[in-house]
């Protein structure tokens, strides 16, 4: 958040809570409402920007890599005295470190997703084993052959409305991968955020979750 994204509608609707509690400590009539405004817009202005600066700063330090974040924690607790303003950027290192590590977990995440969807893509014609768990919790192994699903889909032939909604599944969910049950013979999606094995030409790939 920069003071350029600062809302209109909220600095506004904070004024007016600063005003009113100005009127209500002050024990003022109501008809003074209007009057503590201008003053009160001035300061919300400036505590919205105050906390644009902190948020920018923060979401900063979550870009870093969160082993560099930590060495400046333990640089900071290392310390005789930290003072005020070290505590201050102890809480937000601490913070940072922990969005940093989600971050990276995300990214992990993602990253091994798409090796498991290229992995068991690239068998094409070949069987491959899937071992991943449903969202009921139960283990399911699932042998599949990628290129047969291909000839089930419809395709360019689909609907327009149809194709949305494939494409829409597809975004809100790029954890699922369409495959085709061998065994079933009938299109399924695998959750590749689950899988836990992958067995394709002999060789066995294993993960751990």
């Amino acid at each position: 958040m920069t003071t350029d994204s600062i809302n209109r509608s909220e600095l506004f609707s904070f004024a007016w809570t600063i005003a009113r509690q100005e009127l209500w400590s002050r024990c003022l009539p109501a008809s003074q409402l209007r009057n503590l405004f201008p003053d009160a817009l001035r300061r919300a202005w400036a505590e919205l920007k105050r906390r644009a600066v902190i948020a920018a700063e923060r979401a900063k330090q979550t870009m870093r890599p969160s082993s560099d974040i930590w060495a400046d924690i333990q640089a900071l607790e290392n310390r005789t005295t930290l003072g005020h303003e070290g505590i201050n950027q102890l809480a937000d290192f601490q913070c940072a470190y922990h969005d940093a590590c989600q971050r990276e977990a995300e990214e992990k995440a993602r990253a091994e997703m798409e090796a498991k969807r290229k992995m068991i893509a690239a068998a094409r014609g070949r069987f491959v084993s899937v071992t991943f768990t449903k969202k009921d919790g139960s283990e399911r192994q699932m042998r599949i052959q990628p290129a047969t699903l291909r000839h089930h889909l419809i395709g360019e032939a689909a609907s327009e409305s149809a194709r949305k909604a494939a494409q829409t599944r597809a975004e809100r969910h790029p954890h699922l991968m369409p495959v085709w049950d061998v065994e079933a013979r009938a299109p399924r999606s695998v959750n590749l955020a689950t899988v836990s094995r992958i067995a394709v030409d002999g060789q066995v790939h294993e993960y751990r979750h």
